[in-house]
């Protein structure tokens, strides 16, 4: 029988984090990968927010907010274009990451994560082969560098290589870090008219968002057969929503209208954004949290930077008004993100 993460008592009900990561490793080992197709045009969507971001009216935001609504309710994914972060800036991280992975091994060593002696959990370098962040037997073919934010904790309280060893690192992290966040927080009245609610709807949930920022290499090895790890094991976000920068192709979902998984193309200038388990609990599943992993390319060194974004973190998210009704009652109690998957992530 699988887990139940819900647990009813008298006229309360109360949520277990580490019930619901059970229930998620069990649901993904279940499922077969072997089997990878190519996306056919409009299998991730492209949402432009570039003409609501210039213009600022009502028009432009009610056209990406249907764009964004039907990519959210059919596919879990969609290509993000019309940002207008700065091109330069992703140029830079991307870069950043690569000389991150280039340090030699006792450098990064010296900020591991969750090292003993250091207070914040989560944070600092991940090695190769670790078996968490998805939490899975198998370990992940993957390093990566890791960085998180929320109303108590600051740039300051992350790990950070020696400024002598790489100069200038730490304010190109924290300039994208920074930028990229300011975008998260532009695109919430998109959400908000997307799911038939006030442009501002979700300002008071993120006056302080829990984000967490991963930089990541997959290092090249042969073609995976079945019984390999992967880049990253199979998973779905626990977020609200994730925006990835790729350095190149690697990125493999599961296409609910096609029923099979599929290699997400590179658009260039686009950031790739999905749905988490956060936001699917939040619309009483109204959007999709799709299933997706990543490779490793045999030939070439892969990168990418992962930003995961959340809600504050002691914010009660209570289902959304437009997303229940008599017939359609919630599916889950209000919750908050220090009490779902904070619990099992390090946090």
């Amino acid at each position: 029988m699988p887990f139940n993460p819900w647990h009813t008592g008298g006229v309360s009900e109360h949520f277990d984090p580490e019930a619901k990561e059970r229930l998620l490793k069990e649901e993904s080992e279940a499922w077969d990968t072997t089997a990878v197709s190519e996306a056919l045009p409009g299998d991730i969507p492209v949402v432009d927010v570039g003409p609501y971001f210039k213009s600022g009216l009502q028009t432009d935001l009610e056209a990406a907010a249907s764009d964004l609504h039907d990519s959210s309710v059919r596919v879990g994914f969609y290509q993000l274009v019309g940002h207008d972060l700065d091109p330069g800036l992703c140029n830079q991280i991307l870069e950043a990451t690569r000389q991150f992975h280039a340090l030699p091994r006792e450098a990064k060593s010296a900020i591991l994560m969750d090292r003993p002696g250091w207070p914040v959990g989560g944070v600092g370098y991940l090695q190769v082969g670790a078996r968490k962040l998805p939490r899975r037997d198998k370990g992940n073919r993957n390093a990566a560098f890791l960085i998180k934010s929320d109303e108590h904790l600051s740039f300051e309280d992350n790990q950070w290589p020696i400024e002598s060893d790489l100069p200038g690192f730490r304010a190109v992290v924290e300039s994208y870090a920074s930028a990229i966040t300011s975008l998260a927080i532009r695109l919430l009245p998109v959400y908000a008219v997307a799911l038939e609610l006030e442009p501002d709807f979700f300002a008071p949930a993120f006056r302080h968002p829990f984000w967490r920022l991963r930089m990541t290499h997959y290092p090249p090895v042969p073609p995976r057969r079945e019984s390999d790890p992967y880049g990253i094991a199979p998973h779905v976000d626990t977020t609200f929503f994730t925006l990835l920068l790729p350095d190149g192709p690697g990125l493999n979902i599961f296409s609910h209208l096609r029923q099979q998984w599929i290699q997400a193309p590179v658009v260039p200038g686009a950031f790739v954004v999905n749905s988490g388990e956060l936001l699917k609990q939040w619309t009483n599943d109204r959007f999709l949290s799709t299933r997706h992993f990543a490779d490793n390319q045999p030939d070439n060194d892969r990168y990418s930077v992962p930003y995961f974004f959340n809600a504050s973190s002691d914010y009660p998210m209570e289902c959304l008004p437009s997303c229940w009704d008599e017939s359609n009652p919630p599916k889950y109690p209000t919750i908050s993100y220090s009490e779902s998957q904070a619990a099992v992530q390090g946090e």
